[in-house]
């Protein structure tokens, strides 16, 4: 059995129970105990609903990311169903690969798609049926799960796919790309209701829904954890006579951290770069900064959120990095509300919707994407600008009080309730 896992809604934060509770299942290819974004935020919504009342039931997939490899305890079974949690979770197998190509991609994909589809009616009865995506083919289990229980179909995008997966290389110019767009705009136009996370990304869903409702913004949000004290601990082997920059999430192509180590190169040696997780790129990082001979950037694996709060306490900066490929403007990061909630000064590489949130908070300083010049220089401000500094660690914890994850999930909550609502009617 899992032992539970980590609340990350305090209880005071949801309230009464509601009036009219139901049985929701909630499809995500991606689920604790991984790390990550997506982890985070269907936890988070599957412990709201389920403290608000709701009987809720997570379908993901046996752990393996980012690594592709599922762990002993899981291997040689189809499925576990964990109820230590107020919610029950239905983990099933996945045909996981720590080779990245579009085939082992694609099998990953639609092995999910087919189990989770497969174990659904283990989860009973469901009112209505949440998928998140990326990938599609996790919201076109969804579906099938939805038209399975004659429910209305809600789909959580986080992520624009294919046009993010495109511009990085990940789906073939193409046949690829027509089919994967094709598959985009019926998946958008079979849900009930959908939710986005930014305000770009609603708009483009609905541009090619050409239905009501229009899509909702449930943006990403932060949790208390990252406003408490938390014991600094700068990562193993970083001086503490240094700047410390650190990076910490995910190691992929679309974080462009290549330009970073050229801006390290710039900053030696009074600057540190810590890179503080795993990903598809990381070994490529390594090898690179390597061969730079850079004494100033280390790279640490993924921690647990309890122990990244101590490292973001020892650091002097955040930084939070997007491609420059212009599908990334209508992008905003999970970790920039997370690194503001630190009360740290963020510097933002990226152009767009992520840009114009920074500079509406006043929590830190936003370059171009991909421009190590740039970034060097900010870094350089924030180095000899201790007051300029100081104002963007007060800004950011207040600012990201306005983007809290209980108050994103009771949005969520709300559409459910009113897309059950309008399907009685």
């Amino acid at each position: 059995m899992h032992a539970p896992l980590p609340a990350t809604i305090p209880l005071e934060r949801v309230g009464a129970r509601a009036a009219r509770p139901l049985r929701i299942v909630l499809v995500s290819q991606y689920f604790p105990p991984e790390i990550g974004a997506t982890q985070s935020r269907m936890q988070s919504f599957a412990e709201y609903l389920a403290a608000r009342g709701h009987r809720v039931t997570v379908i993901c997939e046996f752990p393996n990311h980012p690594h592709g490899t599922i762990p002993p305890r899981y291997r040689r079974r189809l499925l576990e169903v964990d109820r230590s949690n107020p919610y029950t979770v239905i983990r099933t197998w996945v045909m996981a690969s720590p080779e990245k190509t579009q085939a082992t991609r694609l099998a990953f994909y639609l092995s999910f798609m087919a189990l989770a589809t497969a174990v659904a009616p283990l989860a009973g009865r469901a009112d209505v049926v949440l998928a998140t995506t990326p990938p599609l083919f996790t919201g076109f289990a969804g579906l099938a799960i939805a038209r399975m229980n004659a429910a209305p179909f809600v789909l959580d995008v986080r992520d624009l796919w294919p046009a993010a997966a495109t511009s990085l290389g990940q789906i073939s110019p193409g046949w690829p790309t027509t089919a994967a767009e094709i598959l985009e705009r019926q998946l958008y136009r079979s849900a009930a209701a959908v939710v986005a996370v930014t305000r770009p990304f609603c708009n483009h869903i609905d541009a090619l829904r050409v239905r009501p409702p229009r899509t909702s913004l449930v943006p990403n949000a932060t949790l208390d954890v990252f406003f408490e004290p938390a014991e600094p601990r700068r990562p193993e082997g970083v001086p503490d006579d240094v700047f410390l920059v650190t990076f910490a999430g995910t190691l992929g192509i679309a974080q462009a951290l290549p330009a970073t180590l050229e801006a390290a190169e710039r900053l030696a040696p009074s600057v540190h770069f810590a890179f503080v997780g795993d990903g598809p790129v990381k070994a490529q990082l390594v090898e690179d900064s390597r061969r730079r001979g850079l004494r100033n950037v280390s790279f640490h694996p993924q921690v647990p959120l309890e122990e990244v709060t101590g490292i973001l306490a020892a650091s002097d900066a955040l930084l939070v990095s997007l491609s420059a490929h212009p599908t990334f403007e209508s992008f905003v990061p999970s970790k920039l509300i997370d690194f503001m909630a630190a009360g740290k000064p963020v510097v933002l590489a990226a152009k767009g919707e992520s840009g114009r949130l920074l500079e509406t908070s006043g929590a830190g300083i936003v370059v171009a994407p991909e421009d190590p010049d740039a970034l060097a220089e900010a870094i350089r401000r924030l180095q000899s600008d201790g007051a300029a500094a100081a104002r963007m660690r007060e800004r950011g914890p207040a600012f990201a009080r306005t983007r809290m994850r209980a108050a994103q999930a009771a949005r969520l909550e709300h559409v459910l309730l009113d897309t059950v609502e309008r399907r009685r009617r």
